[in-house]
């Protein structure tokens, strides 16, 4: 017997409470409050920092859109006294110049095995720097001193008040000046700083406890380095010397080839060449060369005279050295980097900043986006 499932009896629809009815015609669900949207000033703030990610990465935009051939600018030193406002400041340029590797630094990244050269090129009055392409530095570039890359401002760099630093308390380069440039330089000055142009055209400027070094000849005198093997001691070697009329001057003490010893001798005008040529045959190993001095001075303790460069030690003697008889003058002075100073990242094409591009596109598009959705809510 099948069983009848009957209805059950449902109330009567009727009408909705007081207070519930929905008016006529109107949507039942129109006042239900719809979902929030973002508030208006984190909108904003969105694409604010969109528009300055952009602004920060406008050089590698340039950069990216800027002629992929380089622009040849030739000799370093030329383009080190151009005006800044004339050098393709952010382009990819070609400069030729001599490296000053002996004040280089070498720059590596932590965590990784890349290091690359940093250095200044000579004759640009530390106006223009070169960071080397990373290690193994190809052969084709290692060869030459002509350099490749894209050429920026120092100052634009966000690290560069740590190099300037850096260079200005640990790294020194070696300076070479004309005796006569220094003399005229001292003759007007009163132990004060000096601003020299060394022989390669750097501008160097010594303040007065900076040292100089000051090389002589030392007229009539002679240094001869005598081979141990042969000389076995100074007597021997002084004996050979007085053999041929000569005279014993001084021992030197700078001696650091420890086979050789050597006298700082002198001989009769009319004997000289003769002498020589005996002691020569004695033995071929004999080094003969005119006899220098060396003096060390602080700029200080520096004057001048018409014709020769006055050392004038404290508490000492003054001694003139002419200027005929100086050698060479030299110095250690720290690298100052300048303002206006440039920098060539060597390598560093423009097809290397085409991902830039595509990251400005995506941050410019989500500024657009955040404003459009801002439009909207204020409609």
């Amino acid at each position: 017997m099948t069983d009848e499932i009957k209805p059950t009896n449902l109330p009567a629809a009727g009408p909705l409470p007081d207070g519930l009815a929905a008016p006529a015609g109107e949507d039942e669900f129109a006042g239900i409050p719809s979902a929030r949207g973002r508030h208006p000033v984190i909108a904003l703030g969105t694409a604010a920092l969109a528009c300055f990610l952009i602004f920060q990465i406008k050089d590698d935009l340039r950069y990216a859109l800027s002629p992929g051939v380089a622009q040849d600018l030739g000799d370093a030193r030329s383009v080190s006294t151009s005006k800044p406002e004339a050098l393709p400041v952010n382009r990819y340029v070609r400069l030729a110049g001599n490296a000053d590797r002996e004040s280089a630094v070498v720059l590596d990244t932590q965590g990784s095995w890349h290091f690359t050269q940093f250095f200044r090129l000579l004759g640009t009055s530390n106006r223009i720097f070169v960071r080397r392409a990373p290690d193994p530095l190809p052969v084709e570039l290692a060869a030459h001193d002509v350099f490749v890359g894209r050429l920026m401002r120092f100052s634009d760099l966000s690290f560069h008040e740590a190099i300037r630093h850096h260079f200005a308390g640990h790294v020194s380069a070696t300076h070479f000046f004309s005796p006569a440039a220094v003399r005229a330089a001292l003759a007007q000055t009163s132990g004060g700083s000096l601003l020299l142009t060394d022989l390669l055209g750097d501008r160097v400027s010594l303040a007065a406890n900076d040292e100089l070094v000051i090389d002589t000849d030392r007229p009539g005198q002679i240094r001869i380095d005598f081979p141990r093997e042969r000389f076995s001691d100074q007597a021997a070697a002084r004996s050979a010397v007085e053999q041929q009329a000569g005279q014993v001057i001084e021992v030197p003490a700078d001696v650091v080839d420890p086979k050789s010893l050597a006298l700082v001798v002198t001989f009769p005008p009319e004997r000289r060449d003769q002498a020589l040529q005996a002691l020569g045959e004695m033995d071929r190993r004999l080094h003969i060369r005119p006899a220098h001095a060396t003096h060390k001075a602080r700029v200080a303790d520096l004057g001048a005279t018409a014709d020769a460069i006055v050392v004038k030690p404290a508490g000492g003697t003054a001694q003139a050295l002419p200027v005929a008889q100086i050698q060479g003058i030299g110095t250690l002075a720290a690298v100052q980097i300048p303002d206006d100073a440039l920098i060539l990242f060597e390598g560093e094409r423009p097809r290397e900043h085409f991902k830039s591009l595509i990251i400005a596109a995506f941050l410019l598009g989500f500024a657009l986006f955040n404003l459009l959705a801002l439009r909207r809510r204020v409609d």
